[in-house]
């Protein structure tokens, strides 16, 4: 005697009906107004009964692809073309959104609708060969594509209003949105909870200046291979912190930025010189990039560094024995509190063929059961205020102080704020690593920054 499925079996076979039913409507064997073979057929060749084949198309029923005709048959309702979208983004996207499953849930919801990823370079034009349909990029790259005149690439739309004003903002010019803000962070101080246990020191807290940074990093460095603080200098999202915090900014004759001499500016390049070269708190390690920071910092190496909540995501996966106790305070400051806030932000591109199933994807990535995923199932912060309601514990490493970020919204800083062109960090750094390794003086510094155009391209 043959054994009767079980409830999850049975649940999977209508599952089967649906989806090659599904699959042929969307390839075009059926079309509207057809209908599909009898019932009869239909369970003879799905191997199952006319009582169970018919659950099968109620399913299809309630997703609106046939509608049941009594004494008739089941009639195509409606059809949709196969679309492929092309969305470009950066390789850590996929980390920090968790990419592929957002992109299996999408094609649950549109199964018309398959979205492939690439790495971006730059919007294309309206006469390029290449098909690229989203955009998901961070606010110095879309800086860096306003300096560029290419804004005009993108498809204008209407702020979200659910969203962070103040992160909307960083995609928006005069006024005019072009890309919605998925997730951001503020750069801040992580530390190591056990270190300062060990050595009876209070937990750093919003009133701490870089001096007493320095202090407590003295303390906690014990000389036998465990450092006080180290960050990797020369990301771009490290040293700009320090010279937002001199509460200046670059000014400009032209394509020439003014001299550097007696500015806070300049002050701010040496507090950040005099800690990295300070060899009883920060190690002398050439890192390739924060990965190789946040590595040390999970080994235990070292007892502070510079973070951001995306790059929280590297430890997710980690054995929670293998993460120390760690929690996060906002960066020490010179004068104010001042921190860099990064976010990205997803945009239709204005000569995409398929605008409207790329528009159901930006609706998709910003709706609150999207937004919500995010929150709980990574450690960036999702851009939609309403998600932030209720923060429940994570199942995975998270800091204990992650709510942070709404305290600090008041301190956050851009690029912009320090009036710089995207084009001209590169040249910037050049001139600034040279500074700090002691290759040339503040002078020199001076000098070279007075004779560089940077906003040349």
């Amino acid at each position: 005697m043959k054994a009767r499925p079980t409830n999850e079996q049975f649940r999977e076979k209508l599952e089967q009906v649906k989806l090659a039913l599904r699959n042929e409507i969307i390839d075009g064997k059926y079309v509207p107004g057809d209908y599909l073979p009898s019932e009869a057929v239909l369970a003879s060749a799905f191997g199952m009964s006319n009582r169970s084949l018919r659950k099968g198309l109620e399913l299809l029923v309630e997703e609106g692809w046939i509608e049941k005709i009594p004494g008739v048959g089941n009639k195509v309702k409606t059809r949709q073309a196969r679309v492929t979208l092309k969305l470009v983004c950066n390789s850590i996207t996929h980390l920090n959104l968790l990419l592929p499953e957002l992109l299996k849930r999408f094609q649950v919801d549109y199964p018309w609708i398959s979205v492939e990823t690439g790495l971006y370079s730059e919007i294309p034009g309206p006469n390029s060969a290449e098909n690229v349909d989203l955009v998901l990029i961070d606010n110095l790259q879309f800086q860096h594509v306003v300096e560029c005149g290419y804004a005009s690439r993108l498809a204008p739309m209407s702020a979200h209003a659910g969203m962070y004003p103040t992160i909307s903002r960083l995609f928006a010019i005069d006024g005019q949105q072009y890309l919605q803000p998925i997730i951001f962070s503020p750069i801040v101080l992580c530390y190591n909870k056990t270190h300062f246990r060990e050595c009876g020191l209070q937990e750093p807290d919003g009133s701490w200046t870089w001096d007493d940074l320095v202090h407590h990093a003295e303390l906690l460095s014990n000389g036998s291979g465990r450092y006080g603080f180290c960050f990797h200098g020369p990301g771009a999202n490290r040293w700009p912190v320090f010279v937002l915090q001199s509460g200046e900014r670059f000014e400009w004759e032209g394509t020439t930025p003014n001299s550097l001499r007696g500015t806070k500016l300049l002050e701010s390049l040496g507090l950040f010189k005099s800690i990295i070269q300070n060899r009883r708190i920060f190690p002398m390690f050439w890192s390739e990039d924060s990965r190789e920071i946040n590595q040390m910092f999970l080994e235990g190496k070292l007892s502070m560094t510079l973070n951001s909540y995306m790059g929280f995501n590297q430890w997710m996966d980690q054995d929670p024995a293998n993460v120390p106790d760690y929690d996060i305070s906002p960066v020490p400051f010179i004068d104010e509190p001042r921190t860099l806030v990064i976010a990205l932000g997803l945009g239709v591109v204005r000569h995409s063929l398929h605008a409207e199933e790329a528009k159901l994807f930006l609706e998709f990535l910003t709706s609150e059961a999207v937004q919500q995923f995010i929150r709980d199932e990574t450690n960036s912060i999702p851009s939609l205020q309403a998600v932030h309601s209720t923060i429940a514990p994570a199942a995975f490493n998270r800091p204990n102080r992650y709510p942070l970020f709404r305290e600090m919204l008041f301190s956050y800083r851009t690029y912009g704020d320090l009036n710089i062109p995207a084009s001209a960090f590169p040249k910037l750094y050049q001139h600034l690593k040279a500074y700090w390794a002691n290759i040339i003086d503040e002078d020199e510094l001076g000098e070279r920054i007075d004779k560089v155009r940077f906003g040349e391209q």
